[in-house]
């Protein structure tokens, strides 16, 4: 029984779906595979005893991850491999561009892209941090 307290299933996971595609499109790469992992994350949440998920938002985000984490092991499974440069897709973004998915607020896209002042990457890897 929904109250108006209580949103339906449906309006809680439309609330958390921006973010949900988020992370599976920069778990996958691809605005395709992340969208039919959201979808395919629904069902579960509709068929879910909702009474014994205390933060929705967070059992979502589980759920996604670890159906990204099954096609991407399904996918290697299968030796599916492309040739070439891999880019991710560019998606629609808040302001009706083409680009990457914005990130949460605080992160940036690349070490090269830290202030001077910051240590030296401990990755090995291309960045001029390294040098």
């Amino acid at each position: 029984m929904t109250t108006a307290t209580t949103p339906s299933a449906a309006d809680e996971f439309e609330r958390h779906r921006p973010r949900l595609f988020g992370l599976a499109y920069r778990m996958l790469g691809s605005a395709h595979e992340a969208e039919d992992t959201v979808q395919d994350a629904w069902p579960r949440f509709a068929a879910a005893d909702r009474a014994g998920i205390e933060h929705p938002g967070a059992w979502l985000a589980k759920v996604v991850t670890n159906l990204c984490l099954t096609r991407l092991t399904s996918a290697r499974a299968r030796r599916e491999s492309y040739v070439g440069t891999w880019l991710p897709e560019p998606v629609v973004t808040g302001d009706g561009t083409l680009g990457p998915p914005p990130l949460p607020e605080g992160r940036g896209r690349c070490p090269q892209s830290r202030p001077s002042s910051a240590t030296p990457c401990p990755r090995r890897c291309s960045c001029s941090s390294n040098a």
